[in-house]
């Protein structure tokens, strides 16, 4: 036990470093340069070295105890910026998903929807012209133009978008697929009972995507934190602009890749968890996920209120 506790030990303060501490250090060493360097200085490496010499010169460098002090002030300051990339990385998280029914989640939407309206528009015309196209060089031109014009569609999304963004729509799908194929109309009731008959090779992959969404919006959390950094030295606004890109392409892989696996666990695990909760396994599939659905709905409906004494 003592060893299997060390271990997990081990394991968190290894998350700890690389999620926090490391990328909190990098972050704040950028904004003492800036601070240092300014607008004017952009790239005076020269200047920032000679500082730095002259900080490592001064006679408290000399003091054990200061340099202690100031080690432990830095590795603080480091720690609390990493916990604020973590909370904003959550709120990234939750923005990701919004439905994008009230502003100013309603007119991205809108955005998203015109730009689909329009590849939609387009592909259809491709196919259009494929289909009228005489020759064969002049019909592999034509498919190729389907081709990809289906791929900037598909970039948008297969399907009219609901969401403020394409990682809600993804997420989303995976919700509708577990109702329409599965017959689970509450999925976020049915989880639960889904996680707990899958195997852990199964549970494994699905965290290890539930933890790439994640570092995905901390890295947008990350990049918001750097470009405020730029309003004291701009080339900080370059490094958040990348990190903001990466953060995008990621938390769309990842959303893809999470809602996969959801939805392969809803379609191969679903008897399963039938046979565990005693619902009729006979039944079409998206019979037995109504009857699952029905089960947990009448074994977690709240009470009316506490029982009345004396009848």
């Amino acid at each position: 036990m003592n060893a299997f506790l060390t271990g997990i030990g081990t394991r968190l303060a290894d998350r700890w470093v690389n999620a926090l501490l490391l990328p909190g250090l990098l972050w704040s060493a950028l904004l003492a340069a800036g601070l240092y360097l300014g607008q004017d200085r952009t790239f005076a490496v020269a200047g920032l070295i000679g500082w730095l010499d002259q900080l490592a010169s001064r006679p408290a460098a000399q003091s054990t105890g200061a340099v202690v002090l100031a080690a432990s002030a830095i590795l603080l300051a480091s720690a609390g910026v990493g916990l604020l990339a973590g909370a904003l990385g959550a709120l990234v998280e939750r923005l990701w998903v919004l439905p994008g029914d009230r502003p100013p989640a309603s007119w991205l939407r809108s955005w998203r929807r015109r730009r689909w309206v329009v590849a939609r528009e387009r592909l259809r015309t491709a196919i259009r012209n494929a289909t009228t196209a005489s020759g064969a060089d002049n019909a592999l031109t034509h498919a190729t133009a389907v081709r990809v014009q289906q791929r900037r569609r598909n970039r948008l999304g297969p399907t009219r978008p609901d969401h403020a963004t394409r990682i809600g729509d993804r997420l989303a799908d995976a919700a509708t697929h577990a109702q329409t194929v599965d017959g689970l109309d509450d999925l976020a009731l049915a989880w639960p009972r889904l996680w707990s008959v899958m195997p852990s090779e199964v549970r494994a992959d699905v965290a290890a995507a539930r933890d790439a969404y994640a570092a995905a919006a901390r890295l947008a959390a990350w990049a918001l934190l750097y470009l405020t950094v730029a309003v004291v030295w701009w080339p900080a606004a370059l490094v958040g602009t990348a990190a903001l890109i990466a953060s995008v392409l990621r938390g769309k892989a990842a959303a893809d890749v999470l809602a996969s696996l959801i939805e392969a666990a809803c379609d191969v695990y679903l008897r399963e968890l039938a046979e565990r909760l005693g619902v009729p396994t006979d039944e079409p599939r998206l019979e037995i996920g109504h009857a699952i659905s029905q089960r947990l709905r009448a074994t977690t409906r709240p009470t009316e209120g506490p029982p009345r004494r004396g009848g």
